[in-house]
């Protein structure tokens, strides 16, 4: 397929080295002896697919390194740390937002010191892109084990306007938790240095989507297909985040009349530009809009 137009990035964010004897030191005995707090996890048991942070195993693992610096048979990488502690911080992105806080917070729940925020950006944006990784690697999840009972005749196979409504719907029911934090979030993606390792997060989970709703096209309907449902799940997005109504159900119907609108559109050469253009327009619109949910907004 010639000329690509989804890009594909690391999927890992940047990360910065951190000695690991700042990283690993406990959390002094003041810190101990002061309760830990944290805000109550939201629960939406209303729907099955609702996301929740992973739980973690809770306090200090043993010692990484001897006195000689051997390394010891409990020895964690860098990396492997670093994802115990940002989804430990999820429990406090309601309390403190996409912060540094939250993620000293959930370093000291693991028994670290606060000195493990070093490891990150200031600005929060792992924290928020190790939320959007775990949340697709959850949606490919419930898409496999659909597709397999599929399979196996124990389920029908969804017409595809139901399939991608109910699959899109599923992804943003994810962000309920954080459903007031999350135009804070949106902002920080749209920073510069964090829209390849965003825009990687969301084309991957397009194309987890389309895969799963069986698109085996390898024709220009491939590209405008993609740039349909991006368009499409962006501004219910933007929708969800300004929604009162119980439930998101203003949300969930904008859904359902968009996927319909999309279901019903032709392929000609007239119809993919307007598309394009549209989805294009779509998403400086929701740039705008999403800095002023977040309080951003501000003259230079």
């Amino acid at each position: 397929m010639s000329m690509c137009l989804v890009i594909r990035c690391q999927l890992s964010p940047p990360q910065r080295p951190l000695q690991a004897s700042a990283v690993l030191r406990r959390a002094s005995n003041e810190q101990k002896k002061e309760p830990l707090t944290s805000s109550s996890q939201q629960q939406f048991d209303s729907h099955p697919t609702d996301h929740q942070p992973e739980q973690e195993p809770q306090g200090p693992r043993p010692s990484y390194t001897g006195q000689g610096g051997q390394e010891s048979e409990d020895y964690e990488s860098e990396e492997q740390l670093q994802h115990r502690i940002l989804t430990a911080a999820l429990e406090f992105v309601p309390e403190h937002g996409w912060t540094a806080e939250a993620i000293a917070e959930g370093a000291k729940t693991l028994g670290l010191s606060v000195a493990a925020t070093g490891m990150f950006h200031s600005d929060g944006s792992e924290l928020i892109l190790h939320f959007v990784s775990q949340c697709n690697a959850k949606l490919s999840e419930l898409l496999e084990q659909e597709q397999k009972l599929v399979q196996l005749g124990e389920a029908e196979k969804k017409p595809t306007d139901q399939f991608l409504r109910d699959a899109v719907e599923a992804r943003l029911r994810m962000l309920i938790p954080y459903i007031e934090k999350w135009p804070q979030a949106l902002s920080i993606l749209l920073l510069p240095h964090n829209i390849p390792s965003s825009l990687n997060l969301l084309t991957s989970m397009i194309d987890d989507i389309w895969h799963y709703a069986g698109d085996q096209s390898t024709d220009f309907n491939w590209y405008t297909r993609r740039a349909v449902l991006t368009g499409i799940y962006n501004t219910t997005e933007l929708v969800m985040m300004q929604d009162s109504s119980p439930d998101f159900e203003e949300t969930w119907r904008f859904l359902e009349n968009r996927v319909a609108d999309a279901m019903n559109m032709g392929n000609t050469a007239n119809q993919v530009q307007s598309t394009g253009e549209a989805v294009v327009q779509g998403l400086m619109g929701a740039a705008v809009t999403i800095r002023n949910l977040a309080g951003l907004n501000q003259r230079r």
